[in-house]
């Protein structure tokens, strides 16, 4: 202050600058009688307790609410003050939804898990003006394509089996069956009449 009591007209800006400028440029670089450095050479010399400050978006989240919306199945959405919000259809087999928002941001609201809290998409308002076309949208697949495959040939895994069994020379354990008119099948040989004393 004692530097400032020339200045006739002392705004609270001035004085906010003047006080930010000896501080880091005269306070922190004067070497301290009590501790013979400087103020910033012992505060970098020591561990740090600073905690990183959390960004924006973060302090955002932290003042959201987490509600309950019943899933309308008719046309996959939610009602949320008073607006009617679209969930991807890859969520249509919910009975419930979970939103996570803020009341004063409705622009940013997210389906969250109801047991972790995870953050599963995002979710934005009903688009009735593209809806009106009538054109309805393909819809997200449940889980993976279970459909089976096409019988072009055969499974990989009965090839090897084929082949491991032929590898070992046994010979059928069948005798087959001659179809009427294939002269490609070898004749059926006759069985011998089976004793009495055979089991």
């Amino acid at each position: 202050m004692a530097m400032l009591e020339g200045v006739a007209q002392l705004s609270l800006d001035l004085l906010n600058q003047s006080t930010q400028a000896w501080v880091e440029q005269e306070y922190h670089r004067t070497v301290h009688s009590e501790f013979d450095t400087t103020p910033l050479a012992r505060y970098l010399a020591g561990p740090s307790v600073a905690r990183p400050a959390l960004g924006s978006q973060a302090l955002r989240d932290a003042f959201r609410i987490k509600v309950r919306r019943r899933l309308r199945h008719s046309d996959g959405t939610v009602s949320l003050e008073s607006r009617r919000y679209e969930i991807p259809s890859r969520f249509r087999h919910l009975q419930d939804c979970f939103l996570s928002y803020a009341r004063w941001d409705l622009s940013s609201v997210d389906l969250v898990d109801a047991r972790t809290g995870a953050v599963l998409c995002a979710v934005h308002p009903l688009d009735k003006s593209s809806n009106s076309d009538g054109q309805r949208r393909r819809m997200d697949r449940l889980g993976p394509d279970l459909s089976p495959l096409p019988a072009t040939t055969m499974a990989p895994l009965m090839r090897s089996l084929l082949a491991d069994h032929a590898a070992t020379g046994l010979p059928p354990a069948y005798l087959p069956t001659p179809i009427p008119g294939d002269s490609s099948a070898p004749p059926a040989t006759p069985s011998a009449p089976l004793s009495k004393d055979s089991p």
